[in-house]
């Protein structure tokens, strides 16, 4: 089975709540992406689908 990649669309900034505008991860999911399994990709990828970003853009930083 091939593992399933990362969500990155190189959109990678930070809003005020640690959330990535570009994939929706948290900081802690893209940093931990690589230490999952599939099946816990699955859920950070469908977790993610469901959030939206904080409106306060202004304390946002890049992770890249």
């Amino acid at each position: 089975m091939e593992d399933i990649k990362s969500p990155c669309i190189s959109i990678c900034r930070q809003d005020s709540n640690g959330v990535c505008f570009g994939c929706r991860r948290t900081t802690e999911e893209i940093g931990n992406w690589s230490l999952y399994t599939n099946k816990e990709k699955e859920e950070v990828i469908k977790k993610a689908a469901d959030r939206r970003n904080a409106p306060d853009t202004a304390t946002g930083t890049f992770f890249r």
